[in-house]
């Protein structure tokens, strides 16, 4: 009983968290302020990424897939990991050529903000500041192996005009290094 009550308390946290918007930041590629918003759009898609972790490497392809299948939405990428340098992340975004913005959290103060884990870690994010789902892309630290796509399942019912079925998955991946 008292595991159904500690659920109950979690489940019911995680479904009325919110977050300060718009999400802003230095875009790590072009050093210009960006400010990630919900204006127009559905939601906010906000994900932590690494330069390094292979977990976060192998989402990175699949995350822009759904960024272009998904115009209702905005995307961001934040970089928060203190052991990555800035050039090396750079150079591995630049790389990868996301169609969305990346921005660099030097201090981690974002990944703070929204309690990040690993990467990759994902938020969705409703006009109102609501985080209508948090964790994991996909149910597979291999994004190839995943049977399930909790952030495609989340976008699909907030497009549906839909409560969010899983408002949090599993979160697989590299720890966030703070500072």
């Amino acid at each position: 009983m008292k595991k159904v009550a500690l659920l109950t308390i979690f489940w019911t946290f995680i479904a009325h968290a919110s977050v300060s918007l718009p999400v802003e930041g230095q875009n790590l590629l072009t050093d210009k302020t960006v400010k990630a918003s919900v204006e127009n759009k559905k939601g906010l898609v906000v994900v932590f990424l690494s330069a390094v972790c292979p977990c976060s490497n192998s989402h990175v392809a699949e995350l822009t897939k759904i960024s272009n299948e998904y115009p209702d939405f905005n995307f961001i990428a934040i970089h928060s990991n203190a052991n990555e340098e800035v050039a090396v992340a750079k150079n591995y975004f630049t790389d990868k050529k996301l169609p969305f913005p990346v921005i660099q959290d030097s201090k981690a103060k974002l990944a703070d903000e929204f309690k990040a884990l690993k990467t990759p870690h994902v938020y969705v994010v409703r006009p109102n500041g609501e985080i209508a789902y948090q964790g994991g892309v996909t149910n597979s630290a291999d994004c190839s192996k995943a049977d399930k796509n909790f952030l495609r399942d989340a976008l699909d019912d907030i497009k549906q005009s839909h409560v969010v079925r899983t408002p949090s998955g599993r979160t697989l991946g590299c720890v966030i290094k703070r500072g």
